[in-house]
């Protein structure tokens, strides 16, 4: 196993589940819209790594129960920085930038560089939507899991402003034709 794997292991509670769920969610994103095998792999890898950064950042502040304060939000924030820097050098640089990018908003909002639209790497645009999917829908220190409606309604909500809507479309349509597994009779935006 990847030591950076093991690193994230053993962090906040189910990090390494997370990432692996972001990963898999990713990757169907990425083979509904015809990436080909080597963009696969790098969003798979991608997925994975994404939140390899967290290593570097204080655990008390990844497993607070509450609100983050201004600081510690700014300590949080930099865990795609530190991903990079982690990655840069033993993966290809596609797969490193889209870890940097992957908090990017297609509104130009996001972090740490405030990119816009598809000036975004497209592979951080994919791992965004899986990411924000994972987390709404898995049970955090701040927040309960959620149902799957509820984090496809939020993720077609913010289609244009935090997210890629072409992506959004994508990942609605996967959700509701039950392509990801998730055994549900939910049928929603994409059928509208």
């Amino acid at each position: 196993m990847d030591p950076l794997l093991v690193a994230m292991e053993g962090m906040v509670e189910d990090l390494y589940g997370h990432v692996h769920r972001v990963s898999r969610v990713a990757t169907a994103i990425g083979q509904e819209i015809g990436l080909d095998e080597e963009d696969l792999i790098h969003l798979t890898t991608v997925g994975v790594l994404h939140d390899v950064g967290k290593v570097h950042v204080d655990p008390g502040i990844l497993a607070k129960p509450g609100p983050l304060l201004a600081d510690e939000l700014i300590h949080m924030r930099r865990h795609p920085e530190l991903g990079f820097a982690m990655t840069v050098d033993r993966f290809d640089r596609v797969v490193s930038e889209a870890i940097l990018y992957h908090h990017e908003r297609f509104d130009g909002t996001g972090y740490p560089l405030g990119l816009r639209g598809n000036a975004i790497p497209l592979l951080a645009r994919i791992v965004l939507i899986a990411d924000a999917f994972d987390a709404i829908t898995s049970h955090r220190s701040y927040q309960p899991a959620l149902p799957v409606e509820y984090a496809v309604e939020e993720i077609n909500r913010y289609a244009g402003t935090q997210f890629d809507p072409d992506l959004a479309q994508v990942f609605t349509h996967l959700v509701s034709s039950d392509r990801l597994g998730l055994r549900l009779g939910f049928r929603a935006a994409a059928a509208r």
